[in-house]
């Protein structure tokens, strides 16, 4: 009997702890909370991370690695290590429940609450806090620089009538008694057709409001968006200088310059946007290229002595179709220059530059990739839009299937194919097509060989296989030509460092291969583990353990078995050897 009572007395806690458990719901989800954003100086002194919840405010920590010195900083994100780690600079949100209500209120875009800027020396107590701004960028290896673009002053976003000089007030005043006759006989009008104030909120139109905004002030309704402040800070001392209406910025990697492009004062009828460079070493602002509807994909080499950019000049703001320009200022040049554009020789016929691919330059500073696409035709306004017939055509031998086709409609039209300007020669040489899509480049785009992978015409089997076959290419970047390496490869490829060997895996033989100058190797032959895993218990081909990496100069490649290192020589002349036994 007692062993009974005792018995009941162990499950007593049992219970009462089963009853007071908290339900796992949707509640418990909103707390849960993830690693976000992970940082570490380049001294290893500090790391900034943030704590992001499933739903509220997160939250940014940055802490001592030597006496676990934290700081801890409420809704901080986007944060970064200056590269002498002294300084910790990040935005800080508006609280989630202003923008939550702002959303419920369906406030307009320029009354949401907007972020904050937070400059935060390592060690030290003080915060430095920035209201209204909208981004920030540093140099990537420049030492205490920062630029930040404001937002849109409150006073900017004002009621237009409040910003008229006292000219307009009197031409505003001389309006509405012009107009007031007009109001007065549509009332009577809507009195005699028994249209009430009621009906006039359904929609019958409001004459005193068209009479109103028939004389609005055109300059508080521009054509284009007008640029803000852009803040540069030299944070070791303290100095600032302030460039007005910028929309875009860029630094170059050790901040020696920083491109900027100034949209036009609404309020000045002669301004124009603009390109510029300031030099911060002379503290000097040189415009590069003026007038333009449109410039973007700024680019500039490691050295800073080379800007590259999109510009598109010679069509109306409204034109329904736009012709891009590669335009390229040298240090040196007074002005930009047009570089590239549809008729350049070597460009496809029917293609031209396009904006929706990235510029970016060679570590040299020698070659500059870019993008190129066939020229879409303008879109029909002669029909209304309801008339349109629109009519989806799918036959199955296409590689993708219609409903895929539809979803990626946008972004094929969006598609862009790699190319290249060679800068010393003034050659442009076309690198990828709609035939060989994809291009990997070596070398940090210097390389003697870049890669074209291809799977055009082969994708049918990735409904049931998962995967394509591919044909490897290599690709002579002087002229474009191209040899095929290997054909329906089922696997990865990859290129080593200097670009002098095309490395892939093959996932049928299940075996390492390289191709150098027409010769393909086996290279992993005479290893006597398996380099994939070998417990893959799917109805598949198993992934191989992996790439550790190149030595230097090209002269080994190291790959992954289950518990080791493997060093092959991609020559296939010296035997592999296990690096870590």
């Amino acid at each position: 009997m007692r062993r009974i009572f005792l018995g009941m007395g162990l499950l007593i806690p049992f219970f009462v702890s089963a009853q007071t458990k908290r339900p796992l719901d949707h509640t418990v989800y909103d707390n849960w909370q993830s690693l976000g954003e992970k940082r570490i100086s380049n001294d290893g002194k500090w790391v900034l991370y943030t704590v992001d919840p499933q739903e509220g405010d997160g939250e940014l920590v940055i802490q001592s690695t030597g006496t676990l010195q934290k700081r801890v900083f409420p809704r901080g994100y986007e944060g970064l290590i200056t590269e002498d780690s002294r300084f910790a600079i990040f935005k800080i949100k508006p609280y989630y429940s202003q923008t939550r209500q702002a959303k419920i209120h369906k406030k307009k875009p320029e009354d949401y609450p907007r972020d904050s800027l937070a400059i935060f020396e390592l060690g030290q107590d003080s915060v430095i806090k920035i209201a209204r701004v909208k981004s920030y960028q540093v140099p990537e290896k420049g030492f205490g620089l920062l630029a930040y673009l404001m937002e849109k002053s409150p006073a900017d976003t004002a009621r237009k009538f409040e910003k008229m000089d006292s000219t307009m007030r009197s031409l505003d005043s001389a309006n509405r008694v012009l107009s007031q006759p007009l109001i007065e006989k549509t009332k009577k009008k809507k009195a005699r057709r028994g249209i009430n104030d009621i009906q006039q909120d359904q929609g019958f139109p409001n004459v005193q409001q068209e009479a109103e905004e028939a004389f609005e002030d055109p300059v508080a309704n521009p054509g284009s968006e007008e640029g803000t402040e852009l803040v540069v800070t030299n944070l070791t001392t303290g100095q600032r200088k302030s460039f007005n209406f910028v929309s875009e910025y860029k630094w170059s990697k050790f901040g020696n310059i920083l491109v900027m492009e100034a949209g036009p004062n609404n309020k000045d009828s002669l301004s124009k946007r603009n390109v510029a460079i300031w030099r911060t070493a002379e503290s000097r602002v040189d415009t590069i290229l003026r007038g333009g509807n449109d410039f973007r994909n700024y680019a500039i080499d490691e050295k800073g002595y080379q800007v590259a950019f999109l510009a598109e000049r010679d069509s109306s703001a409204k034109a329904l179709q736009k012709f891009y320009k590669l335009w390229l200022w040298k240090n040196g040049q007074d002005s930009a220059s047009m570089i590239l554009d549809k008729n350049k020789i070597g460009m496809l016929i029917g293609w031209t530059v396009s904006e929706n691919e990235k510029l970016s330059f060679s570590k040299s500073g020698l070659r500059l990739f870019l993008g190129t696409a066939p020229i879409q035709p303008p879109k029909d306004t002669s029909l209304a839009e309801i008339d349109l017939v629109k009519l989806d055509i799918w036959n199955y031998k296409d590689d993708d299937l219609q409903t895929m086709q539809l979803k990626n409609l946008d972004r094929e039209l969006k598609r862009s194919y790699a190319a290249m300007m060679n800068m010393d020669q003034d050659i442009f040489v076309q690198l990828a097509d709609k035939s060989l899509p994809q291009v990997i480049t070596t070398k940090e785009g210097d390389g003697s060989q870049f890669i074209g992978i291809s799977d055009t015409g082969k994708r049918i089997p990735l409904q049931w296989e998962g995967e394509t076959h591919k044909d490897i290419y290599s690709i002579n970047p002087s002229d474009g030509s191209r040899i095929l390496v290997k054909k329906n490869l089922s696997g990865q490829v990859s290129a080593s460092p200097k670009g002098n060997y095309i490395l892939w895996y093959d996932a049928k033989s299940r075996q390492y291969f390289d191709w150098n100058e027409g010769v393909t190797r086996k290279i992993s032959a005479r290893v006597r583990t398996k380099l994939y895993n070998e417990e893959f218990d799917m109805p598949d081909d198993p992934n191989p353990y992996g790439l550790v990496r190149w030595t230097e100069n090209d002269s080994f490649v190291l790959v992954y078995d289950r518990y080791d290192i493997w060093q092959l020589d991609p020559k296939a002349v010296d035997p592999p050897c296990n690096l870590t036994g």
